[in-house]
């Protein structure tokens, strides 16, 4: 079940419980009691009957979500591109910290030594960062492209 403003996904198996304790404390719900949830990303009110002008609003929402995906996406990806380069400096400033005059061993009192551990400490961090975008964008991207496929395909259902 989704959110018809937010289009956010809401637990059914929650709700069922919530259907199956409000039946047991009251007795059994009639057919004619309207049932409404509340979202829990805008609090809005949920009911079973929805009208067109709100599938309209849902996918509206949708489209909004997976152009935030591919944002989300794009960002994720040029955080691992700027990583990567970083990354890669780091790796030239760790072979020139092999000096020459030593016997091309690993001298860690030099400049290019320190430099290079900055190097992949920044690059570590943007590719850790650009890992959790792109990841959330392909979620969000695939969440909410069925959705939209559930609402084309008039299967969609409160």
């Amino acid at each position: 079940m989704y959110c018809c403003h937010c289009g956010k996904k809401i637990n059914e198996k929650k709700l069922e419980k919530k259907k199956l304790s409000l039946s047991i404390s009251q007795g059994e719900i009639d057919e004619g009691t309207k049932v409404e949830y509340v979202c829990p990303r805008c609090s809005h009110l949920i009911h079973k009957d929805v009208s067109e002008q709100e599938i309209k609003s849902l996918a509206a929402a949708s489209h909004a979500e997976i152009q935030r995906g591919h944002n989300n996406f794009a960002s994720g990806m040029s955080f691992n591109l700027i990583g990567l380069i970083i990354l890669i400096l780091g790796i030239i400033f760790f072979l020139l910290a092999h000096k020459p005059a030593n016997n091309f061993e690993l001298v860690t009192s030099c400049p290019e030594y320190y430099v290079c551990l900055v190097c992949f400490a920044i690059s570590a961090v943007l590719i850790i960062i650009g890992i959790v975008f792109t990841t959330n964008g392909i979620i969000r991207r695939i969440k909410y492209s069925r959705l939209l496929k559930t609402i084309q395909d008039e299967t969609f259902y409160q």
